[in-house]
């Protein structure tokens, strides 16, 4: 089947996901990925998916003054990356646009003065990477998936991410070669922000097949200055301490952690009687900050590491007043009683609140709620949600915790009406 013709497009808009939204004269619209609003570029039509068509940049015909090269030779083909290719002011004014776009499209407004916070070095951040392994002419390969595709794309670096993750990456790659392993999946590489810990979990394809005991000190030769560990390592901020595992979630870009947990305990003012929730707390990093400043906090988290690793969080930081609840939101909020609450910070994964934890949120009816998101889209559907039930946005901020992409992570502050 021959391949369609290209178009000529004019992007205007930014869109969540990456593409750049273009409107032709017949009504069509098409998403294109690796343009900019503004510019007149020729595209390649690549499908249709959700009911939108898709289409692909392969020449600029009239370029955006903020149209920069990017920095990664693997951009364009890896999928890891949408805005390389955007200087940096620019990807932080569309990453705005768009949070309004979603907001407005659930009847909300983003509040004028929200604050953009971005990065001076918006390079080499990144201190967890997942690494896929493939074959590839009989060479075994590391890399990350095309844009929107299952097919594998080769790297020999990735420059959002830490130094040191990058050539742990390549260290494993290279090991598994020399040791001949067939059926390495993938690796997940975390290290320690201010140490030189390295934290490496490596997925074989067949249940239950280990790691090659011959790999670890093979790897370690490679990365002298850097100590392997499969079990956790420390993470610290503000004189905290926590240990991480594979399993549990962190924030993986630590520079911007910090101003993100700034701007939440900013919006939450955790005061000395106030009684906190903390939904969703993962290994209890805000709840235990807040649990400085305020009587009690509760941190309810579904994964048991990370409720076990929350509770030794606790008792290393010396911080008697945090209880960690290993339940679902919805459930462990269900047998809470109103009135019990002041505050409660929620911070779910990508799918947003579940629709029981909205419910219970509302019976609580905390003073204020501070909402903190990596997905606007479905944060835009649960603030509608909680504003239908009573509370008002007060403020609101988004913070680039993810530079050179589309993604952006959101924070915003309710209170009851």
């Amino acid at each position: 089947m021959a391949e369609p013709a290209p178009l000529i497009l004019h992007p205007d808009a930014p869109a969540y996901g990456g593409a750049m939204v273009a409107r032709e004269g017949s009504g069509q619209v098409t998403l294109v990925t690796l343009a900019i609003p503004g510019e007149t570029v020729l595209a390649r039509p690549t499908g249709r998916r959700g009911g939108a068509a898709f289409a692909r940049t392969v020449e600029v015909l009239r370029p955006s003054d903020f149209r920069v090269t990017p920095r990664c030779p693997h951009f364009g083909t890896c999928g890891g990356c949408a805005y390389q290719h955007i200087a940096r002011q620019r990807q932080l004014e569309i990453k705005r646009e768009v949070v309004a776009q979603l907001w407005a499209r659930n009847q909300l407004r983003l509040p004028p003065d929200a604050e953009v916070v971005g990065m001076d070095d918006p390079w080499r951040y990144r201190i967890r990477g997942e690494f896929e392994f493939f074959e590839n002419g009989g060479r075994l390969e590391i890399g990350f998936h095309a844009e929107r595709s299952h097919r594998l794309v080769a790297i020999e670096g990735c420059p959002i991410h830490d130094q040191r993750i990058e050539r742990a990456a390549l260290a494993f790659r290279d090991a598994l070669a020399e040791l001949r392993v067939v059926g390495a999946q993938n690796v997940l590489l975390t290290v320690e922000p201010n140490g030189p810990g390295l934290l490496w979990s490596l997925r074989m394809r067949g249940r239950g097949r280990p790691a090659p005991a011959a790999l670890p000190a093979m790897v370690a030769e490679r990365l002298p200055d850097l100590v392997l560990l499969d079990d956790s390592i420390a993470f610290e901020f503000w004189d905290l301490h926590f240990r991480v595992r594979s399993a549990t979630f962190i924030q993986t870009n630590y520079r911007q952690m910090l101003e993100l947990y700034r701007l939440v305990l900013e919006m939450l003012a955790p005061a000395s009687g106030d009684r906190i929730l903390d939904v969703y707390s993962g290994i209890g990093t805000i709840g235990i900050a807040a649990a400085r400043s305020a009587a009690r906090v509760t941190c309810i988290e579904e994964n048991p590491q990370a409720v076990q690793l929350g509770a030794l969080a606790a008792r290393i930081n010396r911080t008697g007043n945090v209880e960690f609840v290993a339940a679902r939101a919805g459930t462990a909020l269900a047998a809470c009683r109103v009135g019990d609450h002041e505050a409660a910070v929620v911070d779910p994964p990508r799918a947003g609140l579940e629709p029981e934890a909205v419910a219970e949120l509302l019976r609580l009816g905390p003073d204020r709620i501070v909402y903190v998101s990596c997905d606007p889209a479905t944060q835009a559907r649960d603030l509608a949600a909680l504003v239908r039930g009573g509370y008002r946005v007060r403020r609101a901020a988004l913070v680039d915790m993810f530079p050179q992409t589309y993604h952006i992570e959101t924070v915003v502050l309710l209170e009851r009406g």
